[in-house]
């Protein structure tokens, strides 16, 4: 996507709210099936940081009240993208159970589609940095992130301009039945919560001879994203205990692919990029 295709019209004045004309509408699809007609909600933004911040909200609280699961950074993520289509007629449909949601704009569009999924390819301009990160690492997330979970991503083009986005999770039953396949193994590692008397079932990645479970993986996506964290900060923004955390972290840096931070905090080596990089190139 190029940057020249970039030009947020309005936004570069919304740094001074008062004084911009910024205009964001919204219109938002809920499917209870596909034989009736959907019901519409239009919300209305003058400000990116309220569309940021309030949109994800309204999607993820329509969406699980009719059942759906999709977890709420996942959808942030996806409405944050959006400002790289000048938030340009953006519609957002929500189906099976609120286990489907799609992401439509008219914005550009997104011209290398394999590398959006990729840890650090960005077309984010210093203006849009100052609304969201703006490092490449949102849809790694959400693809990381949707695929543990036994869901899917999909990027397409939109039938003139701009992108469709689809995210979708099975049903918790069907998911349940996914096994892992090709370079993924499946190994029986002692439970926590269960003080080691039972086992629980974790998918593993093999990287160069090295084997990393869904859990250390997570936790390299999260440093992506904060750019930096400690066991703390782990242990709140994924629900590992927190010397769960702490022995993750000590491994990950054992086997280099985080390093410690002037401020005892590990942030990703270069061998933690290419690690992400390949994982995802071959998810």
């Amino acid at each position: 996507m190029s940057d020249d295709n970039i030009k947020l019209n309005n936004s570069a004045n919304s740094v001074h709210p008062k004084e911009n004309t910024l205009n964001i509408p919204v219109r938002i699809a809920v499917y209870d099936n596909m034989r009736s007609i959907p019901r519409i909600v239009d919300l209305n933004f003058k400000d990116i940081n309220n569309f940021i911040n309030e949109t994800p909200q309204k999607i993820y609280n329509m969406s699980h009240e009719i059942g759906g699961k999709i977890p709420y950074t996942i959808i942030k993520e996806i409405i944050e993208n959006l400002i790289h289509a000048d938030f340009k007629e953006v519609v957002i449909t929500i189906l099976d159970s609120g286990n489907h949601v799609i992401v439509s704009d008219q914005g550009p569009g997104i011209e290398d589609k394999e590398k959006a999924f990729l840890p650090g390819y960005t077309s984010a301009t210093s203006k849009m940095k100052e609304y969201i990160r703006g490092v490449g690492s949102g849809f790694p997330i959400v693809k990381e992130t949707i695929t543990f979970s036994g869901g899917s991503i999909d990027v397409k083009d939109n039938i003139k301009r701009g992108t469709v986005i689809s995210l979708k999770l099975e049903p918790l039953e069907k998911s349940e039945k996914v096994q892992d396949t090709g370079t993924q193994l499946s190994t029986e590692l002692p439970s926590e919560s269960e003080g080691g008397d039972k086992t629980q079932t974790i998918s593993v990645y093999k990287f160069n001879d090295m084997i990393l479970s869904d859990r250390q993986r997570k936790i390299l996506f999260v440093i992506l994203e904060l750019e930096e964290a400690g066991p703390s900060t782990i242990a709140k923004e994924l629900g590992f205990s927190l010397s769960t955390s702490y022995r993750e972290l000590i491994y990950l840096e054992k086997n280099k692919l985080l390093i410690s931070s002037s401020n005892s905090k590990r942030k990703l080596s270069k061998k933690g990029i290419k690690y992400l990089e390949y994982y995802s190139n071959n998810i």
